[in-house]
C-alpha cells in the first residue's frame, strides 16, 4: 500500500500546506519589497506582533520566499535568544550575505549549495554555506556592514531582507542601536527590507523604539471560521484524501481558529482516516478527542507551568466561572477571588503578554485541569470559544 504522507504540520516553524487567512500580512510583505526592488526606497519596517502558534515565524520564512522567487534577493535571519545579545550573530550573517554577493561575478547567478545562514536565491529555496579559503575577516560595525553588504547587492541589482524572531527578547538599548542605525540611512535608500516578529510584549511603552513606532505593525490572532475550513480542507484535497464538509466543520469547531490546533486537529484527522480514502466525520470525532490529548498533555500542560501561583489562581476562577456557559467579565472574577477589579487586573493583563492564548488561556486552563483530572465534563473549545471577555 503506498503511504501518502500527512499534510498537516503541527510543531514549531512549520510552514502550513495551505497558508491561509494571511493575505494581508503576505501583501505587505509583497509591497514593502516592490518599494526597495522597484521604487528604489527604503519601506518601513514590517513588524508581527501575536501569541504563539498564530504563525509569526512562518510568516517571516514567507517574506524570504517572496524575496526569493519575485526578486532573487537573500535573506539573513536572526533569532533571540533570552539574555544573549543579537548583534554578534546579525553581523556574523551579514558578513556571510556581502560575501556571497561580492564572490558572485557581475552578470553570473549566485551558487546555492548547502547553508547555515537561511537563503533562497534564484527562486529555489536553500541554505547558503559561503566556502572560503581564508579565515572570516574581524566583524565591522553594524553601520558600515550594513552599508558594505547593500553595496554589493546593488552590484547584482539586488538587495537584503533582514528577520528578526523574537523581538521580546532583545535588550532594549541594543534595538535602539539598531533602529537608530536604520532611522539614519532611510535617505540612502538601502535595497533593504526589515521584519520584525515577537510576542505582544514588544508593543508596551517601556521598550518601546521610536523609529519602530511608526513601523507596519500586524498583530497576528485567530483564523476566522473561512479560513480555517480552508487550512483543514485544502491539505487534505490536495493530498488525495478529502475531507467531508462534515469533518471539516467539527474539526474547525474544536481547534477555535488558532492556527497550531488547526494543524494538530487535521494532523490526528489523517490519522485517524488511513484505511479510508476520505476524512469522515467519525475520523474527525476520534481525532478531535486525540488532538484534545496532545494539546492538554503538551500545550496546555507547558502554559499553565509557566504561570505563577497568582496566575494560577486567577485563571482558575475564571475558567471555573466560564465553565457556567456565561460571558465572564474581570468584575465577576474579581468577586470570586474577594478582590477589587483593580488589585487583580494585571493578572488578566500578563498572560496575553507572555503570548499564551488557545484560543484564550482560560479555555486553555479549564482543559488541562479537566484532562489531568479526568472531569467528566470537560467542556471542549467549539463550547467555550468566545464566552470569556
Amino acid at each position: 500500500m503506498k503511504r501518502i504522507s500527512n499534510p498537516y504540520r503541527p510543531g514549531f516553524n512549520q510552514p502550513p500546506a495551505a497558508l491561509t487567512g494571511r493575505d494581508r500580512v503576505v501583501a505587505a510583505f509583497t509591497e514593502a519589497l516592490d518599494v526597495a526592488a522597484l521604487d528604489g526606497r527604503t519601506p518601513r519596517p514590517v513588524i508581527l506582533t501575536g501569541g504563539r502558534g498564530v504563525g509569526k515565524t512562518v510568516l517571516l520564512g514567507e517574506a524570504a520566499a517572496i524575496a526569493a522567487e519575485k526578486h532573487s534577493w537573500l535573506t539573513v535571519p536572526i533569532e533571540i535568544r533570552p539574555g544573549r545579545p543579537f548583534t554578534p550573530q546579525l553581523l556574523e550573517r551579514l558578513a556571510a550575505a556581502r560575501d556571497l554577493y561580492r564572490q558572485t561575478p557581475e552578470g553570473k547567478h549566485l551558487e546555492v549549495t548547502a547553508a547555515k545562514i537561511r537563503a533562497t536565491v534564484l527562486g529555489v529555496g536553500a541554505e547558503v554555506e559561503l566556502r572560503r579559503g581564508e579565515p572570516t575577516e574581524p566583524a565591522l560595525a553594524l553601520e558600515a556592514l550594513l552599508a558594505d553588504t547593500c553595496e554589493a547587492a546593488l552590484v547584482h541589482e539586488a538587495g537584503l531582507v533582514i528577520t528578526v524572531d523574537e523581538l521580546q527578547f532583545a535588550d532594549r538599548s541594543e534595538l535602539a542601536d539598531f533602529a537608530a542605525t536604520l532611522q539614519q540611512h532611510v535617505p540612502d535608500n538601502w535595497p533593504l527590507v526589515i521584519v520584525l516578529a515577537g510576542l505582544p510584549s514588544i508593543r508596551d511603552a517601556q521598550r518601546g523604539v521610536t523609529y519602530l513606532e511608526r513601523a507596519e505593525w500586524h498583530v497576528l490572532g485567530l483564523l476566522d471560521a473561512v479560513a480555517t475550513r480552508a487550512a483543514l480542507a485544502e491539505p487534505a484535497t490536495a493530498s488525495g484524501r478529502p475531507m467531508s464538509p462534515a469533518a471539516c466543520e467539527r474539526l474547525a469547531d474544536a481547534s477555535g481558529g488558532y492556527p497550531y490546533a488547526i494543524q494538530v486537529m487535521g494532523h490526528h484527522a489523517w490519522r485517524a482516516s488511513s484505511a479510508s480514502d476520505t476524512i469522515e466525520d467519525s475520523h474527525a470525532v476520534d481525532a478531535v478527542a486525540a488532538a484534545e490529548e496532545d494539546l492538554a498533555a503538551r500545550l496546555y500542560e507547558s502554559r499553565w507551568q509557566d504561570a505563577s501561583p497568582k496566575e494560577r489562581e486567577y485563571l482558575l476562577a475564571l475558567a471555573q466561572l466560564a465553565a457556567d456557559h456565561h460571558d465572564v467579565t474581570a468584575v465577576e472574577v474579581a468577586r470570586s477571588l474577594g478582590k477589587t477589579t483593580k488589585a487583580v487586573s494585571y493578572l488578566r493583563d500578563r498572560p496575553p503578554k507572555k503570548g499564551r492564548s488557545f484560543p484564550n488561556l482560560e479555555l486553555c486552563v479549564w482543559q488541562y485541569l479537566a484532562w489531568r483530572t479526568g472531569y467528566s465534563g470537560a467542556i471542549n473549545s467549539s463550547q467555550m470559544r468566545n464566552r470569556v471577555i
